[in-house]
């Protein structure tokens, strides 16, 4: 996915916590790269570290098209979950990109594909062209 660094808000030894915007709109997150720049476009990979449960921190969505927006810490992504494992393991399309998330307990009333929204704190990005 290609996101913008729209602004640097903390930079520590290991990696750098910025403020990302996409064409779906910006989220808060972690960037695995002691280089980054305001205004510069990268080729990432996004890495949710949460553990998802239903009613708690993801959601079926009531919106119908794919964003991300942050509240705070918080990073709020509406994408289309594609597929659930029997372990959890669950794939997010936002766009052309997959986002893998692990996902606690079972929603029995789900029928994938289906737009769902998360909220995320545990974000990082890893650059894949460098």
């Amino acid at each position: 996915m290609k996101v913008t660094i729209s602004r640097i808000v903390k930079i520590h030894t290991e990696n750098t916590f910025v403020e990302f915007s996409t064409p779906y709109g910006k989220g808060l997150s972690s960037l695995f790269t002691l280089e980054a720049r305001e205004n510069c476009s990268y080729d990432i990979e996004i890495n949710i570290d949460d553990d998802f449960y239903w009613g708690k921190n993801i959601f079926t969505s009531m919106s119908n098209a794919p964003s991300i927006r942050h509240e705070a810490e918080e990073t709020y992504i509406t994408a289309e979950l594609t597929s659930i494992t029997e372990d959890g393991c669950g794939s997010l399309k936002l766009g052309n990109s997959i986002i893998l998330i692990l996902i606690k307990n079972e929603n029995k009333d789900l029928i994938l594909p289906s737009l769902i929204e998360i909220s995320a704190i545990q974000i990082t990005l890893y650059p894949t062209n460098t």
